[in-house]
């Protein structure tokens, strides 16, 4: 259609390629960037070394030329990289006093654009910085960086057919293996799900493998720092409706396992309700590609094992999961827990559940946490394909007081009707060992 496409003078800024190691560095790097953004749109600027002054210096002259529009990437990839370093506060003063041009120019702006993998803008970090709009979970924009299922189809439905029949897989099974894969991503609760695009197209240039492709594009180093630092419980994370405002929060003081994983992409909306007015939120991984991929790094980071061990042992518990071998099972844990470093550890029976957890989601079973009765808690239960385990965890007490309790409270009652085989196991943690010093088993009857 006829339009006049008026130009404007576009200042881009990709912050992850400002080298970061201290504030002096950064400042140099964001001056650089500056002025090679100057140089593009034909602008000179003086020899200013303060890289906020720069940058409003050329926004105030770039006006000359049209309101401007300004794109910057990664916004927050210095303040990432020193999230636990000694400089944090000077790199973040940087660029507190570089973006701060964004908002006092803002009647010289026609459009601003600014990605990043954390919400550091919400908090003190960028306190002046208060005139952007989130996206993040905006219900009209939840589809525009993924393809929905509709999209998938339309675009490549002829290219999966052909992979399904190189593969000699039925059309419909090999279409809901995809989805299982690389599908899942939730921006908001009213809107449908994504794939990631990444991931999709890679699987697709690789032949139709399913493998991990999405970690293997960005460095997860800095979530698994965050966990670390923090002791994060995460198995908790999956077991709890979360409110919308907690969702919205990053405390760098003070981070939480749920916005933090939500907000960077490793967690997703898997379902929402309404209660006195909030949204609560049900969090989960998006697809298999994530889970698998992040459990492993999770556990590695657990016990400081590299991840060819790590994937190793958990073969190992799959076949002795499936054999029903209980006792292999009882000894590959037992190393596990024993490798985690003394300075890594707690007394807290939830700290070794939550190890026992994440190792045991990588087992591809069915697994739940504490699933809640009306008479009790049940620690955690995992529902094999022919067998049900049913696990209660002390700390410093007898195993036969976890059986007892599992059957006086009658968790095994709900499970009846699935006609498998229940297993009681009760596991007693030693403060002083540090580990599991006793398992009991025992077949409900």
């Amino acid at each position: 259609m006829p339009y006049h496409w008026k130009s404007y003078p576009v200042i881009n800024l990709n912050i992850s390629q400002a080298p970061c190691e201290s504030a002096e560095i950064l400042n140099r790097g964001l001056c650089a960037m500056v002025r090679n953004n100057a140089k593009e749109i034909g602008i000179e600027l003086t020899d200013e070394t303060h890289s906020g002054l720069l940058f409003g210096e050329l926004i105030n002259k770039a006006k000359d030329l049209g309101k401007v529009v300004i794109l910057i990437d990664e916004y927050d990839k210095p303040l990432v990289e020193n999230i636990y370093t000694p400089h944090i506060e000077e790199i973040r003063q940087v660029l507190e006093n570089f973006y701060i041009n964004i908002k006092a120019s803002d009647e010289y702006l026609r459009f601003v654009f600014m990605t990043g993998v954390t919400k550091f803008y919400k908090v003190s970090v960028f306190s002046k910085l208060n005139n952007l709009e989130d996206i993040t979970m905006d219900e009209q924009f939840a589809t525009m960086y993924g393809y929905t299922q509709e999209e998938v189809e339309q675009y490549f439905g002829d290219r999966i057919d052909k992979l399904a029949d190189k593969n000699k897989i039925d059309k419909t099974e090999y279409r809901e293996k995809i989805k299982k894969w690389y599908n899942g991503f939730c921006f908001h609760e009213d809107a449908c799900k994504v794939y990631n695009p990444v991931s999709l197209g890679m699987f697709f240039n690789k032949g139709g493998k399913f493998t991990n492709y999405w970690f293997s594009t960005g460095s997860p180093t800095f979530i698994f720092k965050v966990l670390k630092k923090q002791n994060i419980d995460f198995f908790k994370t999956f077991n709890e409706y979360i409110p919308d405002f907690v969702l919205d929060s990053f405390d760098v003081t003070n981070m939480q396992a749920a916005p933090l994983l939500l907000q960077t992409g490793y967690l997703t909306i898997e379902s929402s309700k309404s209660m006195f007015d909030r949204t609560l939120y049900k969090l989960n991984f998006p697809n298999l590609e994530i889970q698998t991929a992040f459990e492993h790094h999770l556990v590695g980071m657990l016990t400081e094992r590299n991840q060819q061990d790590v994937s190793t042992e958990i073969v190992k518990l799959q076949m002795a999961l499936l054999a029903n071998d209980t006792g292999t099972l009882l000894s590959i844990l037992k190393s596990h827990i024993a490798a985690i470093p003394y300075a890594n550890r707690s007394n807290m029976e939830e700290n070794y559940q939550n190890i026992i957890y994440s190792i045991f989601r990588l087992l591809g079973a069915e697994i739940h946490n504490e699933v809640h009765m009306n008479n009790g808690r049940i620690d955690t239960v995992i529902v094999n394909r022919d067998h049900i385990y049913i696990f209660e965890f002390k700390m410093d007490q007898p195993a036969k007081i976890a059986i007892a309790q599992i059957k006086e409270k009658g968790y095994a009652i709900p499970y009846l009707s699935d006609g498998k085989p229940i297993t009681l196991i009760g596991i007693n943690f030693s403060k002083k060992k540090r580990n599991i010093v006793e398992w009991l088993e025992e077949e409900w009857v």
